[in-house]
């Protein structure tokens, strides 16, 4: 199965993904494992990865470990104010009102043995969750009920036509069509007023009805993305495989020279001139206007991540926390 991001990460994820009681235990190198998200909360940062591990700062510099009742790898956090919520493997969800410092499970479906792999909320109440082979949660109630969509308009056109031929013929076998096709669904982002999605197969799309439906957007490429947003200079980006780069050009994509063909995990708006694209074998790409210029960090290691923090990147990697 395809994870998001790293092609080769599943090497690094030791941990059986089990969901677990509360308990107090604390891991001493938890800011140096595998992290895979990290966010501004209304206190600091939150930051998720490996074996459930959930860290908390105020400022970047120090990092304390929250108590967290699963040790499944989480891959994804998202917060409104006070309240956050978490996802990851087996198709956990993960929630908190206190800034991240206790945390409960909303959801935990291993039987569908398919990890969840971003989760973004518009306001306190309303919330998309979205993973490996389409699979599309939403809440209206701030978490307290999941309901799981199905979204064909994420398909090419010729697979729609397809399925819809399938529902004339054999409406009972419509919706197992639909869920065996579904491409992966990597990242979300919200610009206050459109969503944007990322995903496997060519995949970028976009709602303007806070994801109820999505309207698939045309690029001349097929291959992963995993990440699509708005930076603050108001230009739209998507990064992916092998290095492919993208601006949103009025309603054409156009390609960006990005320096290296290292995958892109991340798009990190740093400021309002500056916005980075951030990948494996520590690749940083930095967007200024029409001027590109990838570096490369001196440890190669996958950069998965990351937010500013004070004009600089804070970043979470295959081995942790670190600031560039």
């Amino acid at each position: 199965m395809k994870k998001r991001y790293l092609h080769y990460i599943s090497a690094l994820l030791l941990s059986a993904n089990v969901y677990a009681a509360p308990s107090a235990y604390q891991a001493p190198l938890a800011a140096k494992s595998l992290l895979l998200d990290v966010v501004r909360a209304d206190s600091g940062l939150v930051a998720v990865g490996e074996r459930g591990h959930i860290l908390l700062s105020v400022n970047g510099d120090n990092w304390q470990q929250a108590e967290v009742p699963t040790t499944a790898t989480l891959t994804a956090v998202t917060f409104i104010d006070q309240q956050g919520w978490a996802v990851g493997h087996d198709s956990i969800i993960l929630h908190t009102a206190d800034s991240g410092h206790h945390w409960q499970v909303q959801q935990y479906l291993p039987e569908l043995e398919q990890p969840l792999m971003d989760v973004l909320f518009v306001n306190a109440m309303q919330g998309i969750a979205v993973g490996a082979y389409g699979n599309y949660f939403r809440t209206e109630d701030g978490g307290e009920h999941w309901q799981k969509e199905l979204h064909p308009e994420f398909l090419m056109a010729e697979d729609r036509e397809y399925l819809e031929d399938i529902k004339a013929q054999d409406p009972d076998y419509y919706e197992e069509a639909i869920a065996g096709m579904l491409p992966h669904l990597n990242r979300l982002s919200f610009d206050g007023s459109r969503l944007y999605l990322a995903g496997e197969a060519g995949l970028l799309a976009y709602s303007d009805d806070l994801g109820k439906s999505w309207q698939r957007m045309e690029i001349d490429y097929n291959g992963s993305f995993f990440d699509v947003r708005k930076a603050e200079d108001g230009q739209v980006y998507a990064a992916g495989l092998r290095g492919h780069l993208f601006r949103l050009d009025g309603q054409t994509w156009q390609e960006i020279e990005s320096g290296t063909q290292a995958s892109l995990n991340s798009i990190v708006p740093l400021s309002s001139t500056e916005t980075l694209a951030v990948g494996n074998n520590g690749m940083i790409v930095t967007i200024q206007g029409d001027k590109v210029t990838a570096s490369q960090e001196k440890d190669g290691k996958a950069i998965v991540d990351g937010v500013s923090v004070n004009g600089r990147l804070l970043a979470v990697t295959a081995t942790g926390i670190k600031q560039f």
